[in-house]
């Protein structure tokens, strides 16, 4: 045992150390995997009222940012490309535009009328159901037949599309009326309804094929704009699963809970994490009309959409806790997070650093790993299992 000991030492003893532990920060998202779509039933609410119908959620310049930084062809495609009606506009002009109710975005028909005045949807809804429908936003090569067809407009399931309704420019404005169009509507009486969705319960297949049979489901629309965008997409996944991640992980702005109120999100993702560190910094989102708690102090109240914290965990394991609660303290909703705190080279959780834990990261010397894995003590510097990570075990070495 002393001699594996000198071994280590006389290794380390020769490298210089810089730097240590800085705070562990993990930005603790909303679960939007296609699991927890199906599990917590939120095809039954994709987005709230107010997110799908925000025009003014972002400006000509905060769209162009967007598109830039998400790195597609759309961000600098040349307005020759984007249709005959583009008049040197470029797509962040186009999508604003279109979000405000200029062109064919605009209209009436059986006494809705959509308009300047009333707008049409979020722009950030249209970003999204570019994305969903020709991945327009992150797509890096240029496809006019992909610009044509750029919201699926005048594209049904049966195959073709509607050459009327061909270019970017008329793509977007056509849709964004539509979708507007489909959310007056669903406020009218149930007659509409029963005519156009078989009331509010609908049984909605998971995708266009007719094969999947055993993956129909009954969706009880529980807004104007779920409603709508069911009109738009009649399918739980794909399309729909897509427009509720995408609004989510690219906008943070979704629902709390496709069998409840919708009330926005609400971080209720249960974490379980092993961690080398004792100062820990943790993140999240919530709803605008609730309050977050962390140990009964408020961190965050009404109006935010997002909450972070920073505190310190002892060694071993402690469970903490998230509340959200409403303006009169009733709790609506928690958050649970199990932090495993280890000794530094406290590879297998054992509580004390010895032979096993060399023997654990033996095993997978200079092999890459995640981050986040036990072997990696250094995940600030790297993520190989190499010799700063052997020298950090040694420092806590207890034979």
């Amino acid at each position: 045992m002393l001699r594996l000991r000198r071994a280590v030492c006389s290794v380390v003893g020769t490298m210089l150390l810089v730097g240590s532990f800085g705070p562990f920060e993990s930005a603790l998202a909303f679960d939007t995997s296609s699991d927890n779509y199906i599990n917590g039933q939120y095809y039954n609410s994709l987005v709230s009222d107010g997110d799908f119908v925000d025009i003014n959620s972002m400006s000509v310049a905060s769209i162009q940012s967007f598109l830039s930084g998400k790195g597609g062809y759309l961000a600098n495609a040349p307005s020759s490309q984007l249709g005959d009606r583009a008049a040197g506009r470029n797509a962040a002009q186009i999508i604003y535009d279109a979000a405000h109710g200029s062109g064919e975005a605009s209209g009436s028909l059986n006494g809705i009328t959509i308009n300047s005045s009333t707008g049409s949807v979020s722009p950030r809804a249209l970003l999204v159901t570019l994305q969903k429908e020709q991945s327009l936003v992150t797509r890096t090569d240029y496809s006019q037949n992909a610009l044509d067809k750029a919201m699926g407009y005048g594209c049904p399931d049966s195959g073709g599309c509607n050459a009327r309704y061909a270019g970017f420019t008329n793509q977007v404005e056509w849709a964004a009326w539509q979708l507007r169009y489909n959310y007056e509507a669903a406020g009218m009486d149930s007659s509409w309804w029963a005519s156009h969705y078989s009331g509010p319960h609908y049984y909605v297949g998971y995708s266009r094929s007719h094969n999947w049979s055993s993956t129909y489901y009954v969706v009880t629309y529980k807004n104007r704009a779920t409603a709508s965008l069911y009109r738009y997409t009649p399918h739980v996944g794909y399309g729909n699963f897509n427009f509720w991640r995408l609004m989510i992980d690219w906008f943070g702005v979704g629902t709390t809970s496709g069998g409840g109120a919708v009330l926005g999100i609400n971080d209720t993702e249960t974490i379980s994490q092993a961690t080398y560190r004792s100062h820990i910094k943790i993140a999240g989102t919530k709803a605008s009309e609730v309050r977050a708690y962390f140990r009964d102090t408020l961190m965050a109240d009404i109006g935010a959409t997002s909450w972070s914290t920073e505190f310190d965990t002892p060694l071993g394991v402690t469970d903490y806790y998230i509340y959200y609660r409403d303006t009169n303290g009733v709790e609506l909703a928690s958050k649970k997070i199990t932090l495993d705190r280890r000794k530094t080279g406290d590879v297998n959780g054992s509580g004390r650093v010895d032979l096993l834990d060399v023997s654990h990261m033996s095993n997978a010397w200079g092999l890459t790993v995640k981050d986040d894995a036990w072997l990696n003590l250094n995940p600030d510097s790297d993520n190989v299992v190499d010799l700063l990570d052997l020298s950090l075990l040694a420092n806590s070495f207890e034979g």
